[in-house]
């Protein structure tokens, strides 16, 4: 359950600070990842963040399967964001809607924090993954009850890449609607047909891969 609206005032002339909670999917629920002491760091306003431009206090928002990005607030808006808010956020393609696991942290904080999860990330996809099974060819064809086909699929063992020296923080524009959270379940729903239509079609192509999620994006 995750608080919503907490700073916008409802139409009938409500108080501000007015908390409802809302369910969202298991597979929007992220773990969270605490920081040790020894990697807490000093948080000095004035020191200058990427680009010359003053520091800004970040922020840790989850998405589907333990992705995260680094986030920010934009100046003179007056909003408060808290751990445990649900956010629309800035992205790649238009907007997005997470839950903030981390609020004011610093960016070599952002940086350890984004490599816990990156590993908190790969753990969760492996579930999903059929290469663990023994003996596993081609993992897709498990899902439709077929017999493996000629690809020597072998599990990967890596951890994620580490591409977080350089953050580039997207903003957080404002809080999630009720209605928008709501929506989470239908955009679950087609994330899971869109993952069996290409389970399917790699399946049928014999393609030398595996398919173990999708995400929609908002």
């Amino acid at each position: 359950m995750h608080r919503v609206n907490r700073n916008n005032p409802t139409n009938d002339n409500a108080t501000v600070n007015v908390r409802e909670a809302f369910p969202i999917p298991e597979g929007y629920k992220v773990p969270h990842v605490a920081l040790e002491p020894h990697e807490r760091t000093d948080r000095a306003p004035n020191m200058a963040f990427a680009g010359g431009r003053p520091r800004k206090m970040l922020y840790i928002v989850s998405f589907k399967c333990s992705r995260v990005g680094v986030f920010y607030l934009l100046d003179n808006t007056g909003l408060q964001v808290a751990e445990g808010d649900m956010v629309i956020v800035e992205a790649d393609r238009g907007q997005d809607l997470g839950v903030v696991q981390h609020a004011c942290i610093t960016q070599e904080e952002a940086r350890t924090l984004l490599a816990k999860y990156g590993e908190e990330q790969y753990k969760w996809l492996m579930m999903f993954s059929q290469n663990n099974q023994a003996g596993a060819v081609n993992p897709n064809a498990a899902v439709y009850g077929e017999a493996n086909g000629a690809a020597n699929n072998q599990p990967s063992t890596r951890p994620p890449r580490d591409a977080f020296q350089n953050l580039k923080p997207k903003a957080i524009k404002r809080m999630a609607a009720p209605h928008e959270i709501r929506m989470l379940m239908d955009k679950e729903g087609n994330e899971a047909k869109a993952k069996r239509a290409c389970q399917q079609k790699v399946y049928q192509h014999h393609l030398d891969m595996e398919i173990l999620e999708a995400e929609f994006q908002w």
